[in-house]
């Protein structure tokens, strides 16, 4: 119980610490407030003049925000994971339109969890919506659902209480690949970089922010797990099999097709929306705490899984970014299969296979990018992501496996060395849409190198 009351604490200092601004800043519009094409307010569109210049502005505009944003990671579409706070992926979260090898075609229509813009007052009461996803998986011919309620709380809407229930494909995979590029390259080429689970159960959260800087939140989850099988080898332009979708655990060997875990998870974040916080330079820091059979509930697990990631941005020159990414995990005592952690593949090891490492309790992983590209001056020289961009990049991945038994999150990591690390490097071309990179396994150089069509950036 002190674990819980010491994380509750940290939560609420970091989500309140800034609740009093009363700079300049928060005179503007909240950072919060996302509009993605699936979610406008319906007022958006019938307010908007009708000339056809307009619809041009409005459509160059809209053209180059994406090709400097990528397909996913800004929120065009729809919200989605990359727009939202950390425990957005703790429900299910694919697109309401998707294609990959468990739900084959996926039709269906969202209404965003967990924005802070609320378009509509749902029996009138202010500042109250419904929200989910309904829809229908070809492949599993099958309904999903996912209907929630939610509720944005005080005079500045700093606050938010929600909750639903769920039946649904999801997957714990979607911080690799974006969940749009995903269904692009599963449904034109066969490759599927995401494994999936059906996810049933409820959950009930609460979320706090300031104007600008920090999000913090609670969630309570009660859910059961259900593994899926591949129901499709069917892609457009290619014939080869999707590979396998593994079971959500094994027990001596043998696969486990149902999981009930019930858990509660905190999270605190420091400027997630990657505001520039000096002029040439910004960094946001999210933190994860998950604890399975929390006392409430049924879990056939019990475990914590703790993770930290920090991303810097540097503009060391005009036209000229350095990023970093580190990321770091520890999960003590007994964790399913599909809540292990991995590396290798798309957006980890790029020179790697797929989950190629893996299945441990401890993990680090490193991805650093020198980006030149055409300076933006309006932008104090940052790079015009609208531009194509040459990327030089190094990834470097550890991951060790220690007893069940363990209730240190850092016990492992005293046995790390940087002679530990697997490491990856190349170099890309494009923009954060579209971009070409090749990739080589520097612990093997006489292997071949891997190369990669990317639609979004890396991180």
């Amino acid at each position: 119980m002190n674990k819980y009351l010491l994380v509750i604490g940290i939560f609420f200092l970091s989500a309140t610490s800034g609740l009093a601004q009363t700079t300049e800043d928060s005179k503007e519009e909240s950072p919060f407030n996302n509009d993605p094409f699936f979610s406008m307010p319906f007022d958006t569109w019938k307010n908007q003049p009708s000339s056809e210049g307009y619809s041009d502005i409005n459509s160059r505009k809209f053209a180059v925000q994406l090709n400097s944003n990528g397909l996913d990671y800004k929120g065009f579409f729809t919200a989605g994971p990359y727009n939202s706070g950390p425990l957005y992926s703790l429900f299910p979260s694919l697109p309401m339109i998707h294609y990959n090898r468990v739900d084959e075609l996926f039709l269906g229509i969202r209404k965003e969890r967990m924005q802070w813009y609320h378009d509509d007052d749902w029996l009138g009461i202010p500042d109250i919506q419904l929200h989910g996803l309904v829809g229908y998986s070809t492949g599993l011919n099958e309904w999903q659902y996912a209907l929630g309620l939610e509720k944005l709380l005080g005079r500045d809407h700093h606050f938010m209480i929600g909750g639903g229930y769920h039946s649904a494909t999801a997957t714990d995979d979607g911080w690799r690949v974006g969940l749009h590029e995903t269904t692009l390259t599963a449904f034109t080429a066969g490759y599927d970089y995401l494994d999936y689970y059906k996810q049933q159960g409820w959950g009930a959260y609460f979320l706090a922010r300031t104007d600008r800087y920090f999000q913090g939140g609670i969630a309570y989850l009660d859910d059961r797990y259900i593994s899926l099988d591949r129901q499709t080898n069917w892609a457009l332009f290619d014939s080869h099999s999707f590979r396998l979708n593994p079971p959500v655990d094994f027990q001596n060997r043998m696969p486990v097709d149902t999981a009930d875990v019930a858990s509660l998870t905190f999270s605190a974040s420091f400027n997630p929306k990657r505001l520039v916080i000096a002029p040439n330079f910004t960094f946001s820091l999210t933190g994860i705490a998950e604890f399975a059979d929390p006392g409430i509930g049924t879990s056939d697990y019990s475990y914590s899984k703790y993770t930290g990631e920090l991303i810097s941005y540097i503009n060391f020159e005009p036209g000229g970014v350095l990023k970093y990414r580190l990321r770091m995990s520890s999960i003590t005592g007994e964790a399913p299969r599909f809540k292990k952690l991995y590396l290798g593949g798309i957006g980890t090891l790029r020179a790697l296979p797929f989950k190629v490492l893996g299945a441990s309790n401890r993990m680090i992983l490193s991805n650093l990018e020198i980006q030149f590209g055409s300076p933006l001056y309006s932008s104090n020289g940052w790079i015009d992501f609208d531009d194509f961009y040459l990327s030089l990049f190094l990834d470097s991945g550890w991951v060790y496996s220690t007893s069940n038994d363990s209730q240190s999150l850092f016990d492992g990591f005293e046995e790390f060395t940087i002679a530990d690390l697997r490491h990856n490097g190349g170099i890309g071309i494009g923009s954060n849409l579209i971009r070409c990179e090749v990739a080589w396994d520097f612990n093997n150089p006489e292997q071949a190198p891997v190369f990669w069509l990317r639609l979004n950036p890396t991180f």
